[in-house]
């Protein structure tokens, strides 16, 4: 009986420790295999071990690879020589950080007292490095994509993305496109050729307000980011739109004879949202492209752009006035019918309203503005960072929805000091007009190609509708550049459907929203995006907190697709599908807005349904209105 007792015990003390024995085994394998990379992390919490682990694990690989590893690098050290152990780790960092998620992860212990053993095979990491090399290609083609729909901004970046990440791939040289040439080589050349074809023109200056042109071959650029020096600092950014851009000079400069402009292609701020591509960014030695930097003679009213070609700056000369450089630009393509014919008693107050603007003497023009609506929107406007007028407007007027008259072509300037750089966007500003001739509401306009497409895309729309659908994107737009919750409240059903997608690699665990882990999508360009789907409650908290940490908040909607529900006779439902750059003081992002709305209720339209995804998800994947209504 005694026997039979021990030899139970004793079996269950085989089957309890057969295990450990077996991992024991496992991991002296895994060590002496060399068919593994592999790190083991110490430390009192989980965290902490796996980090170590996961830094030991990196170390490992990029000494392994080093020997190997081409760089395509153009920075030396002090003595003139590359650090390559050093680089090619950096390089290896930034897959650890954001794609080395296929690696094994063994937890031995309890806290205080944890190990964190972190494993993979040798053969992942070629699938690892192909991972990275598709994703640079599937930017490729869409900076095709956007220089051919002239999206200058857009085609910079994602040229500039793709060039950086096949620099982090072990064999940069050998990553060819569909003809055979090599990408290293021809994305440079890319980017030059688009910078070579832009020209900066100096327009005029009052006092330390500068304000300039940007064209690309020839036509006004829909937007561009640029960098300036103020006279004391090369840190100040700005944005040029629909070929307009402004630059605030620092008091005491607005003699300063050479402007010195930018044009920025790394676009490192719009990184943010994908840590891959951010920490490529960061490692990978910036490819200075001389192109890029511009020399604007400003004087007596004419330009002269000039840079020596020994430097390789770029070589401008032009003599161009306010009037010629206006014939290029991009106009509004309404329909006659569109416009007020009578409209001088509008002209006369916009007239007033402009220099009211200019002089910041508000009190002059108050009785012009409704008290409830127009004068605490326009109040708002000039105290966003410094308010300015830009050139000369040129104003047109529509006839709105419901008989209001609506005044467009005036565009202004808002400048920031944020995080000790100054940072100018210019924008439209829209002026609406009740019946009584009041000023009922003021927006930010839409911009050129985005109020083109719904006035010319649609012509069997009336006139109504088109500006109806213009002015309620444009109070969408405004109402979160001016952070006003109480109205995006307002127009959001209280069972609205909104759903953000964000670029994962894997399944993310908790956060606010919940999770829809099944609803996937392979992309080119990435991985994976995952999509949460939040309450409104949900969404506008998140909203507030997002309100509360940014200085500004600025969205430039581009091209957009707009549907009607026929379907349901009765109602005014539409499916808007837009473009949209989103920039703020801590983050930036492009990506595509779906909005279904239902607009009805001319004085309350109502958001069904919000979406977002990131701009690198394909044309045949973007939400539309067939996944919520079947019409």
């Amino acid at each position: 009986m005694l026997s039979g007792s021990i030899a139970r015990w004793t079996l269950r003390v085989f089957l309890v420790f057969s295990p450990l024995l077996a991992w024991s085994q496992n991991w002296d394998l895994i060590q002496t295999s060399g068919e593994y990379y592999y790190g083991v992390g110490h430390a009192a919490t989980e965290a902490e071990a796996d980090q170590t682990a996961m830094a030991l694990l990196t170390s490992q690989i990029a000494t392994h690879v080093s020997n190997d590893f081409m760089q395509v690098d153009d920075q030396t050290t002090t003595n003139g020589e590359l650090d390559h152990k050093s680089r090619v780790l950096n390089c290896v960092k930034t897959y650890s950080q954001a794609t080395l998620t296929n690696t094994e992860r063994w937890v031995v212990g309890k806290a205080p007292n944890i190990t964190v053993r972190r494993y993979i095979k040798r053969s992942e990491l070629a699938r690892i490095f192909e991972n990275r090399i598709e994703k640079a290609k599937g930017m490729v083609e869409i900076a095709d994509e956007c220089l051919e729909k002239r999206k200058i901004d857009m085609a910079l970046q994602y040229y500039y993305w793709a060039y950086s990440l096949i620099r982090s791939v072990q064999f940069p040289n050998e990553v060819k496109n569909e003809k055979g040439r090599i990408l290293v080589d021809i994305l440079p050349i890319k980017i030059r050729d688009i910078l070579s074809n832009i020209r900066v023109d100096f327009l005029d200056r009052t006092d330390e307000r500068v304000n300039l042109r940007f064209l690309y071959d020839g036509k006004p650029v829909s937007s561009l980011e640029f960098t300036y020096n103020d006279g004391r600092s090369d840190d100040c950014e700005g944005i040029a739109k629909d070929g307009r851009g402004m630059l605030e000079m620092a008091p005491g400069f607005e003699n300063k004879e050479v402007l010195n402009i930018h044009i920025n292609y790394e676009y490192v701020e719009q990184a943010r949202g994908d840590s891959e591509m951010e920490s490529v960014l960061n490692v990978i030695t910036k490819k200075v492209i001389p192109q890029a930097g511009f020399k604007v003679q400003a004087g007596g009213g004419s330009l002269k752009a000039e840079a020596t070609a020994k430097k390789g700056e770029n070589t401008q000369k032009a003599n161009v006035s306010e009037k010629q450089l206006a014939q290029l630009d991009m106009k509004l393509k309404p329909e006659q019918a569109q416009v007020v014919a009578q409209a001088e008693d509008y002209a006369d107050i916009m007239a007033k309203v402009i220099e009211a603007a200019r002089t910041r003497n508000l009190s002059n023009v108050d009785r012009y503005f409704t008290i409830d609506g127009g004068l605490p929107r326009y109040r708002t406007l000039l105290k966003m960072g410094v308010a300015r007028v830009v050139g000369t407007p040129n104003i047109t007027f529509f006839k709105g929805a419901d008989g209001q008259v609506v005044a467009r072509g005036l565009q202004m300037s808002l400048t920031y000091n944020s995080r000790g750089r100054k940072k100018t966007f210019v924008e439209d500003i829209v002026f609406t007009f009740n019946a009584k001739k009041k000023i009922e509401n003021v927006t930010f306009g839409l911009g050129q190609r985005a109020t083109d497409d719904i006035l010319c895309k649609h012509p069997g729309w009336n006139d109504e509708t088109k500006e109806l659908l213009m002015e309620f994107l444009e109070n969408y737009k405004t109402a979160y550049c001016m952070k006003d919750s109480a109205y995006i409240r307002q127009i959001f059903a209280d069972d609205a459907v909104i759903i953000i997608g964000n670029v994962a690699k894997k399944a993310a665990a908790g956060g606010a929203g919940t999770v829809n882990r099944e609803h996937a999508v392979s992309l080119k360009g990435q991985e994976v995006i995952r999509y949460n789907r939040y309450t409104k409650d949900q969404y506008l908290a998140n909203l507030r907190r997002c309100f509360d940490r940014n200085e500004f908040i600025n969205l430039r909607f581009t091209n957009n697709d707009i549907q009607r529900l026929e379907k349901f006779q009765d109602k005014e439902l539409f499916g808007i599908q837009i473009g949209q750059e989103y920039t703020s003081s801590t983050y930036s992002d492009i990506g595509y807005l779906f909005l279904l709305t239902d607009l009805t209720d001319h004085n309350q339209p109502q958001i069904k349904v919000r979406t977002w995804q990131p701009n690198e998800v394909e044309m045949d994947k973007l939400y539309h209105a067939g996944y919520f209504y079947d019409n």
